[in-house]
C-alpha cells in the first residue's frame, strides 16, 4: 500500500511537471561539468574514462546528502551499509563488500581532493562545503595507482575565492528530530591569500528501537570542521592548506539487525533417535539455513550453540536453550539488546598542496597530507527470558561480569578499535604544451601505522574460567575497553605498518586534431609488516601472547611481513568523431596489495595473495540536439586473477583469492527538452561470473552430503561422519558416554576431542569444498537504475520553484560469493522527491523533502556472524521514510 502511495505521488508530480512544461521558453544547452578525473581541468563529456560528476547544486537538487546516497544516481555502484572507517562500497562488483580484514584495502578507496584516505569517515558522513563528487568507474591503476581495482570515489572541497567576500548557511529540520546545519565563510586577505571556514553538524534520533533498554539506538550526533587557506604570491605559484575535523559519539550500528530460523538440535541422526536433550542442544547450529525473508528468520538462537550459552551449560549455570519458546519483533526496526550500542571516532586531516608554474605550459606539484583516526564501537547481544539457576557461581541467579556488569543470563559483550595514522606523499610534473605531445608524470609514497582490536566476552566464559580454577591470568578490570592481557574473553591485538612508494606517468600524444593516443605505467612496491599476536582465550598458563601479561610467552609473538609489486597502467585510443561525439578504448591494468589473515585461537591462516584486474573498456559521450542532450554508453570486460574475497571462519575474517570475469554495460543520459525541464538516466547492467576457486562455507558446511554431520567446536565447527555420529548417539542412549562429552570445550567435543576421534572413527573434517565457479560475485546485482525529472517555474517576482522526483531500484544480489538462498538480497526500490523554493533576489533556498517515500524496510546487506554467536546474520537496512525541510541562505 506505501508503495502504491509513493508510485501516486511522484505520478502526480510528473504529470504536473508536462502540465507546467507549457509555459516554458526555449530550450537551452545543459550546462558543461569540468572535472579533473585525469589529474586537470577537462569538461566531462571530454574525458575517455566512465566518470559521474556531481556539482554542489545537483547534489542538494538530487538529496544527495552523503556518499552512501551515490548509488541512487552512479550506475553500477553499490553501497551496502558499514559503520566504519571503511566505507562498503562496489563499483561493477568490485570493492569491499566482502570484507578485507585489519590489514587489507578497499578496491574503491575514497580520495579527498585527490588525497587517497586507506582510513576516513567520507562514507558515514554528509557532503558540506564541496566544488564536487567525481566517481570513476574501473580500474584506476595509473594516476590514482594503489587499491583503485574498482575504482575512485574523488570528494573536492571548495576552496577559497580571493576575489570577493562569500558566505553561505544550511539549517534543516526532518523526522525522528533530525536537525542538520551547515554552512561556510569565505574571507580574502587582500589579492594574494584567501581563508575559507565550513563546517557541518548533525544530530538526530535513532531509527531503530532497543526494546530491552527502551532506547532509539542507531542516532547520529556528529560534527565536522573544516579551514581551508590559498595563498597565491604570483601569477606562477598556488599554494593550499586544509584542516578538516570530525568527532562522532552516538549509538550508531548502520541500521543493524539480527535474525535467526531457530535450530532446536536434531531428533535423529540417520536412523537413530536422539533421547537426550542435552545431546539435541549440542548438535545445533543455533540457527537453520533458509532465506532471511520467511517468518521463522525473526526467531532467536539456541543459546548452547553459542560458546557462552555452551559454557554456562556445562558450568550448571543454565539448563538447556535459554531462548526457547522466545521470538524476536518482526519490526526490522525493533531490536533487543541488553545493552544500547555505543560509537566514538575522531578523525583529523591536514593537506598541503603547492603548484607552480615553472614555464607557460609546465606545472610542479606536490600533494602531501597526514591523517590519524580512532574510533570505539561496541554493543551488546540479546539477553535471554531465561536466566541463570542459582549456583555458586551465580548466587541468586546473577553473575557478576567485570567487563560486562552483573546480569542475570548469558549475554554477550563486543567492541572493537582502530588507531590509524597515514602520511602521503605525491610530486607531479604536468605539461600543457600547445604542441602534439604532453606528459604528467610523478612519484608517490604512502605510510600506514595501523593498531586494531577485537573484544568479544560472555559473561560465562568468565564464569567458566573463575569455576575451572584454570591458573591463567584473568582480567578484572571493569569495563571497556580491556588491557588485553586477559584469558578469560577473545581478544585480538594487531599491530600494522604499510609502506607503498609508487612512480607514475602518463604521455598524450595527438596524432589528429581528431585522433589522441594515451599510454600510462605505474610501478608500485608494498611492504606490509604486523606483529602477531595469538589469542589467549582460555590458553593455560605461560602460553600467553601479550606482552606484559604474566606468563606470556614471548616465543609465541611473531613479527611478520609480506613485500609485493606490480606494473599497472592503461593505453587510451580516443577518436573525437565530432565536435559533439567522443569514441574511446581503453585498455588498463590494476592492482591490489595482499595482506596477513586476521589470528584465531587455532593461530593465523596463511597470507593472500595480491589481486590483478585487467580490463578492456569502450565508450562512447556524446552531446546532441544542440547540446539539449548528453549520452554516455560504456561497456567493459575484466579479468580478474586472485580476487580477494572473505568469510567469517569462527571469529576471524578470512580472507583467501579467486579468479573471476565480469562484462557490463552502462548508460547515462540527460534530457533538457525544454529549458525549465530536465530529465535524467542511469542504467547499469552487470554479468559477474567467478572462474576458478573453491571454500568452505562457514554456513552449510556438509553441503547437503547425507554421509556427514555438523558438528561445533570452540574455534568454529567442523564435520564429521553421519554413521560414527550415530554410534555415538547410540552410546549416549545407552548411559554408556555422557552426553556433556558433545560439549564442545577446548580439546573436547566431536571436533576436538581425539578420544572420541579414536573410538568411534568420526573422521572430522573443516567440510565440504564448494566449487565456486559460475557464481555472481557479492555486491554485484544484474541491474541497476535510476531516472529523474525535474521542472522549475518561475512564479513571479524573484521567486521560482523547482519541483523533483527521483526513482532507483536495485536487483537481486548476493552478499557472499556461496550465491545460495542463504546469503541471498531481494531487489528493492526507492522514491525520492523535493520542492525547493528559491528567491533569487534575496538569495535564499526553502527546500521540502521526502526520501524512501514507500517507507520499506529495505535490507541492503547481510553477513552471516560467528559460529560461536551461533551462525545468526545480521542485516543492514536502508533508511526509513524521511521528510524534512531545510532553508539555506547566500550572501
Amino acid at each position: 500500500m506505501k508503495s502504491r502511495i509513493a508510485i501516486g505521488t511522484l505520478i502526480s508530480a510528473t504529470s504536473c511537471v508536462f502540465a507546467l512544461s507549457a509555459q516554458a521558453q526555449e530550450a537551452r544547452a545543459l550546462e558543461e561539468i569540468i572535472v579533473t578525473a585525469q589529474k586537470r581541468a577537462e569538461s566531462i563529456q571530454d574525458v575517455p574514462i566512465a566518470v559521474s560528476a556531481f556539482s554542489a547544486e545537483a547534489l542538494q537538487e538530487q538529496r544527495l546528502d552523503g556518499a552512501y546516497n551515490l548509488q541512487n544516481a552512479v550506475p553500477n555502484l553499490v553501497f551496502s551499509g558499514g559503520t566504519g572507517s571503511t566505507p562498503n562500497f562496489n563499483i561493477r562488483g568490485v570493492g569491499s563488500a566482502n570484507g578485507t580484514g585489519s590489514t587489507g584495502d578497499s578496491g574503491v578507496l575514497p580520495h579527498h581532493n585527490n588525497v587517497p584516505l586507506t582510513v576516513s569517515r567520507i562514507g558515514v558522513a554528509d557532503f558540506y562545503d564541496v566544488e564536487r563528487i567525481e566517481v570513476l568507474r574501473g580500474p584506476q591503476g595509473t594516476l590514482y595507482g594503489r587499491n583503485a581495482t574498482g575504482g575512485v570515489l574523488n570528494v573536492i572541497t571548495a576552496r577559497p575565492d580571493l576575489t570577493q567576500f562569500n558566505a553561505s548557511t544550511s539549517l534543516e529540520y526532518a523526522d525522528y528530530d533530525t536537525r542538520k546545519a551547515k554552512g561556510h565563510v569565505n574571507i580574502p586577505v587582500g589579492s594574494k591569500l584567501g581563508l575559507r571556514l565550513a563546517g557541518n553538524y548533525l544530530q538526530r534520533e535513532g531509527y531503530t528501537e532497543n526494546t530491552a533498554t527502551g532506547n532509539d539506538i542507531d542516532s547520529r550526533d556528529l560534527w565536522s570542521a573544516r579551514a581551508t587557506m590559498a595563498f597565491q604570491p604570483t601569477d606562477s605559484i598556488r599554494a593550499y592548506v586544509l584542516y578538516e575535523r570530525f568527532e562522532e559519539d552516538d549509538s550508531r550500528n548502520g541500521g543493524a539487525r539480527t535474525l535467526c530460523i531457530k535450530d532446536p538440535g536434531p531428533t535423529a541422526v540417520g536412523s537413530t533417535p536422539v533421547n537426550s536433550a542435552v545431546a539435541r542442544n549440542y548438535l545445533s547450529r543455533g540457527c537453520l539455513q533458509g532465506s532471511i525473508y520467511q517468518p521463522s528468520a525473526y526467531g532467536t538462537v539456541n543459546s548452547v550453540a553459542t560458546f557462552g550459552g555452551m559454557f554456562s551449560n556445562v558450568l550448571g549455570v543454565t539448563t538447556g536453550d535459554t531462548f526457547a519458546g522466545q521470538m524476536g519483533d518482526p519490526n526490522l526496526r525493533r531490536s533487543s539488546a541488553y545493552r544500547d550500542p555505543s560509537y566514538d571516532a575522531t578523525n583529523e586531516l591536514i593537506e598541503l598542496e603547492t603548484q607552480w608554474d615553472i614555464i607557460d605550459g609546465l606545472t610542479l606539484s606536490l600533494l602531501a597530507s597526514y591523517t590519524s583516526d580512532q574510533a570505539l564501537a561496541a554493543g551488546g547481544s540479546q539477553q535471554s527470558q531465561i536466566g541463570f539457576n542459582n549456583t555458586a557461581v551465580t548466587p541468586g541467579g546473577v553473575f557478576n561480569d567485570p567487563q560486562g556488569g552483573p546480569g542475570t543470563g548469558v549475554r554477550t559483550l563486543t567492541y572493537s578499535t582502530n588507531d590509524d595514522i597515514q602520511r602521503t606523499g605525491e610530486l607531479r610534473l604536468q605539461s600543457s604544451f600547445d604542441g602534439a605531445i604532453n606528459f604528467n608524470a610523478g612519484v608517490f609514497a604512502l605510510n600506514l601505522d595501523r593498531s586494531t582490536t577485537t573484544f568479544t566476552s560472555t559473561n560465562a566464559t568468565n564464569a567458566f574460567h573463575r569455576a575451572s580454577r584454570n591458573t591463567s591470568f584473568y582480567d578484572a578490570t571493569p569495563g571497556i575497553p580491556v588491557s588485553g592481557l586477559g584469558h578469560n574473553y577473545f581478544f585480538v591485538y594487531t599491530p600494522y605498518e604499510l609502506e607503498s612508494q609508487a612512480v607514475f606517468g602518463e604521455l598524450y600524444w595527438n596524432w589528429t586534431d581528431a585522433l589522441k593516443f594515451t599510454v600510462g605505467a605505474r610501478y608500485t612496491e608494498d611492504e606490509k609488516s604486523r606483529i602477531y599476536y595469538p589469542v589467549n582465550l582460555l590458553a593455560a598458563a605461560g602460553e600467553g601472547g601479550v606482552v606484559g601479561a604474566p606468563g606470556w610467552n614471548e616465543a609465541r609473538v611473531l613479527p611478520e611481513k609480506i613485500e609485493s609489486n606490480a606494473t599497472t597502467g592503461r593505453v587510451t585510443l580516443d577518436w573525437a568523431v565530432t565536435a559533439d561525439t567522443l569514441v574511446y578504448l581503453t585498455l588498463s591494468r590494476g592492482y591490489k596489495a595482499g595482506g596477513f589473515n586476521t589470528p584465531t585461537t587455532q593461530g593465523s591462516a596463511a597470507p593472500y595473495d595480491a589481486e590483478t584486474v585487467d580490463a578492456v573498456e569502450i565508450g562512447a559521450k556524446n552531446s546532441l540536439f544542440d547540446g539539449r542532450v548528453t549520452l554516455n554508453v560504456t561497456g567493459f570486460i575484466y579479468d580478474y586473477r586472485d580476487y580477494q574475497f572473505s568469510k567469517l571462519d569462527g571469529f576471524a575474517s578470512l580472507v583467501d583469492n579467486l579468479d573471476a570475469e565480469v562484462r557490463g554495460v552502462e548508460v547515462e543520459a540527460v534530457w533538457s527538452p525544454i529549458e525549465p525541464l530536465r530529465f535524467n538516466a542511469q542504467l547499469g547492467y552487470l554479468d559477474s561470473e567467478i572462474t576458478a576457486g573453491t571454500s568452505v562455507d562457514p554456513f552449510d558446511r556438509t553441503q547437503g552430503d547425507p554421509s556427514l554431520h555438523y558438528a561445533k567446536s570452540l574455534e568454529g565447527g567442523c564435520v564429521v561422519s553421519a554413521s560414527a555420529l550415530q554410534r555415538v548417539i547410540a552410546a549416549i542412549n545407552a548411559g554408556a558416554l555422557p552426553a556433556a562429552a558433545l560439549a564442545p570445550l577446548p580439546g573436547a567435543g566431536l571436533c576436538g576431542s581425539a578420544a572420541l576421534n579414536t573410538a568411534f572413527g568420526l573422521n572430522r573434517s573443516a567440510g565440504v569444498p564448494v566449487d565456486l565457479a559460475g557464481n555472481q560475485l557479492p555486491g554485484a546485482p544484474e541491474w541497476t537504475a535510476s531516472l529523474g525529472a525535474q521542472y522549475t517555474l518561475r512564479l513571479g517576482g524573484d521567486w521560482e520553484v523547482t519541483l523533483r522526483a527521483d526513482y532507483y531500484r536495485q536487483a537481486e544480489s548476493y552478499s557472499s560469493h556461496f550465491n545460495t538462498t542463504d546469503y541471498e538480497l531481494e531487489s528493492w526500490d526507492n522514491y525520492n522527491a523535493s520542492l525547493l523554493f528559491r528567491n533569487l533576489a534575496w538569495d535564499v533556498d526553502v527546500q521540502v523533502y521526502g526520501k524512501n517515500l514507500a517507507d520499506d524496510d529495505v535490507i541492503v546487506g547481510l553477513e552471516v556472524q560467528s559460529e560461536q554467536l551461533g551462525l545468526t546474520r545480521g542485516v543492514q537496512l536502508l533508511e526509513p521514510r524521511l521528510f524534512g525541510v531545510s532553508i539555506t541562505k547566500r550572501w
